[in-house]
């Protein structure tokens, strides 16, 4: 089902209310209303008592028959202390059963004088009951009958279908103009500058997440350009040597040694081209987080010495130890994922090392905590501390020549942030210009 518009919602709402209250108030006054009709003829009974006082109200009296001719409306009744009804305006008060037990009769000779009501079998009527207590110690009853609240509305009841209409569209009317009048401020939102709007401040909160949400929207905007251009910076110096280099053997007239310097570099290009590439590859999967595979129990310890392995000959070369020492370090994680990060740490820690350098890694679990903390130290070239905040960046590099010298494609770090944001993982970095670098990667188990 279409769901409907919030416009509609709030005049929905708006007119109901508005029509509940109609009919809360219409209760409200028709219960006062009778409840106060029933005191005044409550009133009129009692005044209508104390005039029959003046009367000679007993068994024999002449006055008797002068109160049965009497003209009024009301009931009259006469009951002797015992119950015995002696004297009725209406009907043979000789055929009328006992009211000893009437509540009336019983509570005026109590307290002096007492009120009660009676609903009819039709429930349609109900009769009222003033009962006084005489001088000879009679009781004087004096009734009559009145409609019920329900026969009251239904004879009220063109005037309140009258007062319906009148109100719904009153109702209606105030719930069209409050509707439209709340929704305008919503419809007027900036939405390229939402806090600039003049909104309630009940969405002053939605507004700020919208503007924060344009923010990182255009951050990403800027973030996505910029890897295109360095992408596409990236593949043009490779592709520009290959392509040089291969003009150059496809016309021919090279020596051997040139081709094979040649064919060696092309080599090398492409290689750079294949390691760029996968690295994007990797680098988009944990940013999109379309890794497939589940989280399991890792040994740290046992993916470091894998990645230690494959290293060693790049390390031998110049001469840069690699030491590993401390505990199993037990996590949950995607193996791939956490190989690639300690494989780029170590990477970097040996590309960017002095010649006879060190690599120290180690692994603890630090129970008190709860956390795994793998930390790769080197002593090698350090980090300017005004590089420190951008060596995670795409791309980024402290000395580009330097680089692509030793075949680095400027995506390892970034490689390793986001590995360890898909693990609730962080990174911390201290170094020094010159005095080597220390990464750590703290996980949380």
């Amino acid at each position: 089902m279409k769901n409907k518009s919030l416009t509609f919602k709030i005049f929905l709402s708006t007119f109901s209310v508005g029509v509940l209250v109609y009919f809360l108030c219409a209760l409200v006054f028709i219960t006062n209303m009778y409840g106060y009709f029933e005191k005044k003829i409550f009133e009129e009974l009692k005044t209508e008592s104390t005039l029959l006082e003046g009367y000679n109200l007993s068994e024999n009296s002449e006055d008797l028959s002068a109160l049965s001719e009497l003209k009024t409306q009301n009931r009259i009744t006469l009951i002797h202390t015992d119950g015995t009804v002696y004297f009725d305006n209406t009907i043979d008060a000789s055929g009328m059963e006992n009211h000893a037990l009437r509540s009336e009769f019983l509570k005026a000779k109590e307290d002096g004088m007492s009120t009660s009501s009676r609903y009819s079998s039709t429930m349609l009527e109900k009769t009222l009951y003033f009962a006084k207590l005489l001088e000879n110690g009679d009781v004087l009853r004096i009734s009559c009958d009145q409609h019920t609240v329900g026969v009251l509305v239904l004879g009220m009841s063109q005037i309140l279908l009258i007062m319906l209409v009148i109100a719904m569209i009153i109702s209606g009317v105030t719930a069209s103009i409050l509707s439209k009048k709340i929704i305008e401020p919503l419809n007027k939102i900036n939405l390229e500058n939402p806090e600039s709007s003049d909104v309630y401040e009940e969405l002053k909160p939605f507004t700020k997440r919208i503007a924060e949400e344009n923010f990182e929207k255009s951050q990403r905007e800027e973030l996505r350009q910029q890897f295109t251009a360095n992408v596409s910076h990236e593949l043009k110096t490779p592709l520009t040597s290959i392509s040089g280099f291969a003009e150059i053997l496809k016309q021919g007239g090279t020596d051997e040694k040139t081709t094979k310097d040649f064919a060696d570099t092309i080599y090398e290009e492409s290689q750079r081209m294949i390691a760029l590439v996968n690295d994007i590859i990797k680098l988009s999967k944990l940013d999109e987080k379309s890794i497939s595979l589940e989280k399991e129990p890792l040994s740290l310890r046992e993916i470091t010495r894998e990645a230690i392995e494959v290293i060693t000959p790049i390390a031998e070369k110049k001469n840069v130890s690699l030491n590993l020492s401390g505990d199993s370090g037990l996590i949950n994680g995607v193996r791939p994922v956490i190989y690639e990060m300690v494989y780029n740490l170590i990477d970097n820690a040996v590309k960017y090392n002095n010649e006879n350098g060190i690599v120290s890694i180690r692994i603890e679990t630090i129970t008190e905590t709860h956390n795994v903390i793998l930390t790769v130290q080197d002593n090698g070239i350090g980090i300017p501390e005004r590089e420190k905040e951008r060596i995670f960046e795409r791309f980024y590099r402290i000395d580009k020549s330097r680089s692509r010298e030793l075949g680095g494609t400027g995506l390892g770090l970034s490689i390793v942030k986001h590995a360890a944001k898909y693990h609730n993982a962080s990174v911390l970095v201290e170094s020094k210009e010159g005095d080597g670098s220390t990464f750590k990667v703290i996980f949380i188990l």
